[in-house]
Order: structure tokens, then C-alpha cells, then sequence
């Protein structure tokens, strides 16, 4: 739709609604079209594709409008149904105002507009319905002449005396300057003000101004404030140099002023906005006041035309008067004498501060909560971590060694941060011959609880059966825990055992350190050297601290964070998963070896912010993922090597079944948990393996086998959007049994293990849809010299917050007034509906306070103040 197009539709439904009324005060239905269908348009459907579709292959955002005389439950029904029956809809959202229509939805794939607008023609109730596609916002958009880029050299607006650069042509290095420019001279004096270098000055000012400002794109009227009044100096908008000249000479002959100490703004607003509204249509206004005065201080303002979208600058003598005036202004220049104002050309700033470039946004994480509350460096507050804290409370110990162990571990946990099973989740176990557990992690993802239950804790002697410890733990790691949380287990105890044997706990501490389980040992005095010997089998040597000193505690902490860092925030990740069963060892390095050479394949395909994964898979409750923190391709390639160096390590996570739906489940719980932390995360995954029927658990018939594998892989392909691929090392089988991996992907997207698995990955989609995944928002693009009004309504999620206005506010900073673009905010949905900002939202600062607004509504805080309902006759709710 061209720009010509756009006027005339929205004309036409303007008159088709002549019952609506304007939001945008003195402007045209021109601008409420531009935002409804360009710049604001963008914005919604950036919130629907992002915040809904990012888990598929491609979505495109349209805008619908139109009349209907129906409820808004029954347009949005049958739209919506026309939609299902030819498209898979992943958001809609409709509302009917005045029997405006406005509908936004997302639809999956690359959809036309003239298809859309084809199968929404069908509707019975909606007339006049137009459908506009998202992504062609920017055509409203005055492209810059190339000879004519702004320079950055140019004096930006500020307080500041800066002069402006020497007029060599005309103003803004010769771009034109589309305005209706309203310029109020204060003439009266201040008392025992030289009134002459005024006059000099002010002749400087209008030679500078003549030569600098573009007619006819530019129009200039006149005023003066003269005595007690405001009069007009111009009869008639000026549209000439010689005009120009010819009235600024009338207004340096007048000689009936006065002296004054303080201007009169409000009088001045109201004499130029009732000017201002007699400009021309479609054409950005603006107000221009030179003064020397401070304002009255019993000056109220009832007309502020900033307000209405009106660009407003001052410029004038004495930084500490003109400063004053900061509340009402876009744009201030100022000096400390006449002379040096003369010699400045502040007409030279002001005009250029419309395409002055807003100072380019303070650098965000674009990561939704809970990894954009992490700390920058690692400290335990940012872990994600599953802790299990086993006491001790057999006779090993006293009712006097206990209450210590009680102390360290609430000391030790409140380092962590909890909120519901983002962060840090703690279990509590206590053992003697027997174990019980006083805390599950489900529950133990608050510190209150966490301490209710340490506090809990008794002595009550009996035996000591360390591995009993070690085992339920286990256990409850792999019932309790996923694979995207690191595994801590805290031992407070002697470690002496009087039931089991130290072999007994030797094994069942390398089945936890198989699982990925880092176990601690805290004793309460110090260990001999033989218990050292043998616990340092048992967990890492270093996992093992003597006492409760100051010292254990932080080399506690330091072990932990160490081994488990803090997780980087996830947004295109690669997966590999490497099936580690009764594969050899050679077969295992084979693998591994491959996934260096396929991810180093994938590495130049993306933009280096992405990250990798390897997962090891075979028996329920042993699926890890790795690298943990650190999950970047060096980490990514370091970690894959050592595997590979170390065949021990590779031993220790082996087992002898292999439970594939399991693991399935086991990576979605991954991609789901990544996907609440980041709503714009996106992956995909390589299985390397078997498959075969007749070595897969469980041992069901093969039919129960695939329905398992079926369901197992619908959930992996929601959160991948069908990105699963296989390397296929599934045997003959006729002496293993079918091949199952069709169960869990389409033919076109498994290979056989070859000598060369790049190749043959080529001849997939797998490095062309790896290159396709991207979380980065639209490109944020400028307009030259385009007058824009715009409208911003939200109706968000909670948990969408943070992700969408951290970018609407960077995306609008990027318009600002060096287009002239004025931003209106309304909220509705979860509260009532609020106009949050008018239309005097100008500046970057302003607009990036939007997040706070919008914040204190969301949660309520802002209806403690006045605010102002949303007008109830605008055209629609878009």
C-alpha cells in the first residue's frame, strides 16, 4: 500500500465513522493511518511474532480493520475461523470500538497479504476490511537523499552555548526542513538591559535565520511580546526570504515595549497554538521563543501545545533564566550575552534538533527474565542449582556438634537466590541408619521454607549408613531434578560408616558423579588422613572440608560456583546428543569427533552469540548436559575434546540401556526451561544413536514402543519447531529389530553414520535452518523527515514485560523528534484502560520512561495518582 493509498483509506473510513472522533489533537486522520497502519503496526506485530511464534520456522504479523455492527466475541470468532481453515494461527487478538474493527494475528510460514485479505473477504460481518502486512511499516518512510546525509557534527540540543556550524547553505547541511515554525521574540527589556546589542543582536539572528532556513518546505509566523501582550508581527504564514526579512525588520522597529523582569509562557502558548492550528495540514508545527527572562512565577499553563505534539524550543540570554524553562521545552540554547547569542545562530540548532539522532540506547540484555537478573560476574546469587543438604544425626555426632551443622548450612544457603524454580532449590535429608527426607526441592525453592526445614533437624542418634545417603539422594535427583539444573549434595557428617563400608560408598559416589552430582563432605572437627584417603575416592578430593571454619565455608561456595558457574543466557543453541550405551569406546570418540566437525560447520553460519550443548543420553535419570555457564563454542569444543581425551570420563557416564523416550523428555524439560527464561529462544537438536526396537526400553511390544516415541518427540518438535535431526548408528535389523527413528522425526532429516556426517548433513535442511535461527528483533530503521503521530497500546502478558518494552522503548528512541514522531501510550486489558502519555512524548528520555509508566500500571501504583482515561471516541483500539 503506497503512501497516497494510505490517506486516501483512512479519509475514507474516517468519513464511513464519522461518529469517531480525533486522539491526536489539531492533527489529520493522516497521522492516526500512518500509525495505526505503519510505525505502531510494527510494533504489535513484533509482539505477536516474537512473543508468540518464535518456535517456528517463519511467522508474519498482518493487521486487519474494518466496521461491523457485531460484538467483538463474534467478529473475532469468525475471522479467526476464516484464518483456521487455510492457516495455522499462532496469535490473535481483536477488539471493536465504536464499530471500528481492529484485528492483529500472526500466521505460521511466509503468507502473502493479498492471500489474507482473499480468505478474510469472506467475512459476513466486517465491511470495508483492508489487511496490512507488518513488515512494510518502513514504506511511510521519506528516503534521505544520499548527497544529503545529516552530519554528526551538528550542535545538538541542549542547554549548553554550543555554536551552531557556520551556515554554508542552507540549515541541516541543506536538507529541507518540512515545518510550520511559530517564532515569539520577547522585546521588552530586562531593567538596565543595553537595549541596542539586543537589536544587534537580533539583526544577526534574522540574517542567519533568512539564509539558513529552506522555503517553501519551511513556513515562519512572527510574534513579539510586547508590554503585557503577545501580538502577531507576520499577517500571513511566510513562505520567502524577502517576507522573511522584510517582517523581522517590522519587529526590530517596534519601540513600544517595556521592562520586564519575568515572561508571561502562558500567554505566549496560548496566542501560538491558536496560530499554530492554522497551519498546514500534514505538516509538523513548531515554537521558537527568544527571551532574556525567567518565567512568572504565577504563570499557569493551561495550553501547553506540546501537548498536541508541538515542537518547542527557547533560546535566549542567561542560562540560569532560560534553564527554567526545561519543563515545557524540547530543546534549549542558550548564552550569557546578546552579543554572543548574535554570533551563535541558535535558529541554527534549534531548527536542526528535529533530526538531531537520539543518543543511541543504553545497552540491554535482550534476555527475559529470570537470566536478565543476572549478576555480570559470577557470584552464587545468579546459579541455578539443586542443593541437598544430608545431616547427619546418628550417634557419630552430639547434641552439640548438630546445632553447628544447623548454623553452617543456613549460612551456607543464604547465599542463593530463590524465586519459584528459576534459581537455587534446596532438599533436606537427614540419615542415621534410615533417611528421611524433611524437604523436597519442589518445595525448597524459598529461603523461608529451606530454613523452616533445616531448623527442623534433631539429633537422635543410632547407627550410620552413609551410602543410604548417597542413594536416596540419587534417587531424588532423578525424580526431583531435570537436566538443566547443576546437582549439588552436601554431606554433614564424619563420613565414618558403621553399616555400610567405605567400597559401599565409593561406588555409590561415582554413580553421583556419573549423573553429574557434585558431593560435598563437611566434617565437624577435621577427617584423619585415612578418611581424607578414602572420601577423596568417593567425591573429588578437593569436595572435601575438615570443619565448619570460615575457610571450608568459602572454599565450599568457590568449589561450587566453580564447577557449576552461572548460566549465560540462551538464545540460538545448537544440540547434540550422543547416545553412550554399549557403543565402544572408539564408537563414542568417533561421535564426539563428528559433533566437533558439525558444530565447527555451524559456527560460520551464525553471528557468534550463539551457544552449544552436547547431551549424553541412555538410562532413565542420566541424561546430562553439557558445558554448564559457559555454554560457547570454544566452551562448547574444549568440553567435547576432553571427553575424548579422557576415556574414564567417558566410562563414568556409560550405561547399559537405553531408555530414548526418556531422553527425549529429558532434552524438551531443557528446551521448555530455556524457552520460560528467553520467550525469543530458538534450537535444534542432532541425535546420534540407535534406535532399534529390540535393544530400547522399555520391553513392550513395538507398537507401545512408538506410541511412547511419538509422544515423547511431539513435545521436542513444539519447542524446535520440527528442527530434529539423526545420525543414524541403528543396527542391521534383522538381528536388533526395526529402526524407530521415524517415530521420532521425518525421513528427510536422518542420515546414516557415514565417514563424512558434514556431507551428508548437507543434503538435509539442518545447516540451512540452523542459519534461518535467529533471536534478534527487527532491524530498527530511521525515517527522514517523516511526520509521524503514534499511538502505543499494550496488552501484555506479565511475563512478557520485560522483553517487549526493554525493545519498544529502544525501537521508538530511534524515531524521537529528529522525524518529528509524537508517541502516545495506552495500556488496557489486565487494568483499566489509560492514556499513559500524550502526545509530548518527544525525546529519547521520555520514551524510555515508558517501561516505568507502564510498570506502575501493570502493577497497580499508578492509580494512586490522577490519571486519564482513554478517549472513548477514537476510531479503534488498535
Amino acid at each position: 500500500m503506497t503512501q497516497t493509498e494510505t490517506y486516501d483509506l483512512q479519509n475514507q473510513r474516517m468519513a464511513a465513522s464519522s461518529g469517531n472522533g480525533k486522539i491526536f489533537g489539531r492533527f489529520d486522520p493522516i497521522h492516526i493511518a500512518l500509525a495505526v497502519i505503519s510505525v505502531i503496526f510494527l510494533i504489535l506485530s513484533i509482539v505477536f511474532i516474537i512473543l508468540f511464534a518464535t518456535k517456528h520456522d517463519t511467522s508474519t504479523g498482518f493487521l486487519a480493520t474494518g466496521f461491523s455492527d457485531s460484538k467483538s466475541g463474534d467478529v473475532s470468532s469468525e475471522l479467526k475461523g476464516l484464518l483456521n481453515k487455510k492457516y495455522t494461527v499462532n496469535s490473535f487478538a481483536l477488539d471493536v470500538q465504536n464499530k471500528a474493527v481492529s484485528a492483529v494475528f500472526s500466521l505460521r510460514d511466509d503468507v502473502s497479504t493479498k492471500d489474507v485479505q482473499s480468505v478474510l473477504s469472506g467475512s459476513k460481518l466486517v465491511t470495508q476490511l483492508e489487511t496490512t502486512y507488518g513488515d512494510k511499516a518502513t514504506a511511510v518512510c521519506r528516503q534521505q537523499p544520499a548527497a544529503s546525509i545529516i552530519s554528526t557534527s551538528l550542535a545538538p540540543a541542549t542547554s549548553a552555548p554550543t555554536n551552531a556550524p557556520p551556515v554554508t547553505g542552507k540549515y541541516c547541511n541543506n536538507n529541507a526542513i518540512t515545518r510550520d515554525i511559530v517564532i515569539v521574540v520577547d522585546m521588552n527589556d530586562l531593567p538596565k538591559n543595553d537595549h541596542t546589542e539586543k537589536m544587534n543582536s537580533l539583526a544577526a539572528i534574522r540574517d542567519s535565520l533568512t539564509k539558513g532556513i529552506t522555503f517553501p518546505d519551511a513556513k515562519v509566523f512572527l510574534k513579539a511580546v510586547v508590554a503585557g501582550d503577545v501580538i502577531d508581527v507576520s499577517t500571513k504564514w511566510i513562505s520567502d526570504s524577502a517576507t522573511l526579512t522584510a517582517d523581522f525588520n517590522k519587529l526590530l522597529a517596534i519601540n513600544n515595549f517595556n521592562n520586564q523582569s519575568s515572561l508571561i509562557i502562558a500567554d505566549v502558548f496560548t496566542k501560538s497554538f491558536t496560530t499554530l492550528k492554522t497551519g498546514r495540514q500534514f505538516v509538523p508545527g513548531a515554537l521558537f521563543i527568544v527571551t532574556d527572562k525567567q518565567p512568572s512565577s504565577d504563570s499557569k499553563v493551561a495550553v501547553n501545545p506540546r501537548d498536541s505534539g508541538i515542537y518547542i524550543g527557547f533560546t535566549g540570554v542567561r542560562k540560569s533564566y532560560i534553564d527554567q524553562y526545561s519543563t515545557w521545552s524540547d530543546s534549549i540554547v542558550t548564552a550569557e550575552s546578546w552579543t554572543d547569542l548574535g554570533k551563535q545562530d541558535p535558529f541554527g540548532t534549534l531548527v536542526c534538533s528535529f533530526y538531531k539522532l537520539p543518543a543511541a540506547p543504553k545497552a540491554e540484555a535482550f534476555f527475559n527474565y529470570p537470566l536478565g537478573e543476572l549478576d555480570a560476574a559470577d557470584t552464587p546469587k545468579c546459579q541455578v542449582l539443586d542443593i541437598i543438604i544430608a545431616f547427619d544425626i546418628s550417634e557419630s555426632l552430639s547434641r552439640i556438634i548438630l546445632p553447628k551443622y544447623v548454623a553452617f548450612a543456613k549460612r551456607l544457603v543464604a547465599q542463593y537466590k530463590y524465586k519459584a524454580n528459576d534459581f537455587t532449590r534446596v532438599g533436606v535429608l537427614t540419615f542415621n541408619d534410615q533417611v528421611t527426607e524433611k524437604l523436597t526441592l519442589v518445595n525448597g525453592n524459598n529461603l523461608d521454607a529451606v530454613n523452616a526445614a533445616i531448623d527442623s533437624v534433631q539429633y537422635v542418634g543410632g547407627l550410620t549408613d552413609v551410602t543410604k545417603a548417597l542413594k536416596t539422594a540419587q534417587q531424588l535427583f532423578q525424580t526431583e531434578s531435570d537436566a538443566s539444573r547443576s546437582k549439588v549434595l552436601i554431606v554433614l557428617s564424619d563420613a565414618v560408616p558403621t553399616v555400610d563400608t567405605y567400597t559401599d560408598e565409593i561406588q555409590a559416589g561415582k554413580q553421583l558423579s556419573a549423573m553429574g552430582v557434585a558431593t560435598f563432605f563437611i566434617g565437624y572437627n577435621h577427617y584423619s588422613d585415612d578418611v581424607k584417603k578414602e572420601l577423596g575416592q568417593v567425591t573429588n578430593p578437593n569436595y572435601v572440608f575438615g570443619d565448619m571454619s570460615d575457610a571450608s565455608f568459602n572454599g565450599v561456595t568457590t568449589q561450587i560456583l566453580t564447577t557449576y558457574p552461572c548460566p549465560k543466557p540462551k538464545c540460538v543453541t545448537a544440540y547434540y546428543a550422543i547416545e553412550i550405551s554399549e557403543a565402544t569406546d572408539d564408537d563414542v570418540v568417533d561421535n564426539l569427533k563428528d559433533i566437533l566437525l558439525i558444530s565447527s560447520q555451524a559456527k560460520t553460519l551464525q553471528t557468534g552469540t550463539e551457544s552449544y550443548q552436547l547431551i549424553t543420553y541412555n538410562d532413565i535419570g542420566n541424561t546430562q548436559i553439557n558445558p554448564k555457564g559457559d555454554a560457547s563454542f570454544d566452551a562448547f569444543q574444549k568440553y567435547v575434546q576432553a571427553l575424548i581425551d579422557n576415556p574414564n570420563q567417558v566410562a563414568a557416564l556409560r550405561r547399559g540401556y537405553t531408555r530414548l523416550d526418556k531422553a527425549i523428555d529429558d532434552v524438551t524439560a531443557e528446551l521448555k526451561n530455556q524457552a520460560t527464561k528467553n520467550s525469543r529462544f530458538s534450537g535444534n537438536i542432532i541425535f546420534m544413536g540407535q534406535a532399534n526396537d529390540a535393544v530400547l526400553n522399555p520391553n513392550v511390544p513395538e507398537a507401545q514402543k512408538i506410541v511412547l516415541l511419538q509422544a515423547s518427540a511431539a513435545s521436542l518438535k513444539a519447542q524446535t519447531a520440527g528442527l530434529i535431526f539423526v545420525v543414524d548408528d541403528s543396527r542391521n535389523t534383522a538381528d536388533f529389530g526395526d529402526d524407530l527413528w521415524t517415530s521420532v522425526t521425518t525421513k528427510n532429516r536422518i542420515v546414516q553414520k557415514a565417514d563424512d556426517v558434514v556431507a551428508a548433513l548437507k543434503g538435509t535442511d539442518y545447516f540451512q535452518t540452523w542459519k534461518a535461527l535467529s533471536c534478534s528483533l527487527p532491524a530498527r530503521t530511521t525515517c527522514y523527515d517523516t511526520p509521524l503521530d503514534v499511538a502505543v497500546i499494550i496488552d501484555l502478558q506479565k511475563k512478557d514485560d520485560y522483553v517487549f518494552l526493554n525493545y519498544i522503548t529502544s525501537l521508538l528512541s530511534q524515531f524521537s523528534s529528529q522525524d518529528d514522531t509524537h508517541i502516545s501510550m495506552l495500556a488496557y486489558g489486565a487494568r483499566k484502560t489509560s492514556v499513559l502519555s500524550s502526545l509530548s512524548a518527544h525525546s529519547s528520555a521520555e520514551v524510555q520512561n515508558f517501561a516505568v509508566v507502564y510498570t506502575d500500571w501493570s502493577n497497580g501504583t499508578y492509580f494512586m495518582t490522577t490519571t486519564t482515561e482513554a478517549p472513548t471516541t477514537t476510531q479503534s483500539k488498535t
